[in-house]
This record gives structure tokens, sequence and C-alpha cells, in this order.
């Protein structure tokens, strides 16, 4: 394992989140370039428990945050999940929890994406975004992707 990047551990986390990950959408939604679907605090570190409710494996990819896998189903993950990561295969039917800090840049109007990494599921809206904001400050307004 490479000792130059701290890996994030799971009792600095100030905040978990689930994501049910289906073919269908991320939560029940499909993506929609005008809605941000998380905030976080630039600085923090949080859990993420990804859950595969579909039918097929999803890789699961996190813009700008390279993370700690923590647990598959409740058990340490096997020794190639141990260093850090920015994408995860989610088997069917398995959970598995990630532990992310939020150190990239903050801009409440500038959205970063969670997603599946295999093209056409991207294609299927199996996204979503997150904003990177400073201490106190709030989402702010998408920016308008007209044409896109």
């Amino acid at each position: 394992m490479d000792r130059g990047l701290e890996l994030p551990e799971a009792d600095d986390a100030v905040r978990s989140r689930h994501f049910e990950v289906r073919r269908s959408g991320i939560n029940g939604q499909p993506m929609a370039m005008d809605r941000i679907d998380e905030t976080v605090t630039r600085g923090t570190t949080e859990v993420w428990t990804l859950r595969n409710g579909g039918d097929m494996t999803h890789n699961f990819h996190v813009h700008d945050v390279q993370f700690r896998v923590l647990d598959v189903n409740g058990e340490r993950p096997e020794p190639a999940l141990r260093d850090r990561k920015d994408t995860v295969a989610v088997p069917m039917g398995a959970t598995v929890r990630i532990a992310l800090r939020f150190d990239g840049p903050a801009d409440p109007d500038v959205p970063y994406m969670y997603h599946c990494h295999l093209l056409s599921h991207e294609d299927d809206g199996v996204m979503g975004q997150f904003v990177v904001v400073g201490k106190g400050q709030r989402a702010g307004e998408v920016p308008d992707h007209a044409g896109h």
C-alpha cells in the first residue's frame, strides 16, 4: 500500500449517506442535470453505503476523491480493495461501505458526479451530482446546460 496519501478512516466521518444503485437510477431517481443530489463540506470525511439492488454489477465511481473501501457485505475487503480507490465494483445484492474525504475545491455552483462507470448505465441515468461547499455554505444553483 502506498503510504503517500492518507486514506480516510470511518471514525473520522461526520456524516453517513446511503445510495441504492439500480439500472433505473440512484436512490430511485435517474440523473437530472439541473438537480444537486448531495452537499458535502470541504475537509470532512463521510461514510457512503452503496447497496446494489439491481440485476448486475455496478462499478461505482466518485469524481474528485479517492476513498477507502471499509467493508463488503460487512466483511473486511479483499487485499485488492484495501488501497485507495476512485471506483469500486458493487456486485448484485452486495453492500459496500466506503470512507471519503472531500479535500477538493469547494464551489456551491459546480457539481461533481458519482455514477456507475459502465457507459450504458451512465446513458440510462445511473448518476448523481454533489457539490463541495465551505463550512456553513449551502448548495448553489446548477449552471444552465442548455444544448447538452
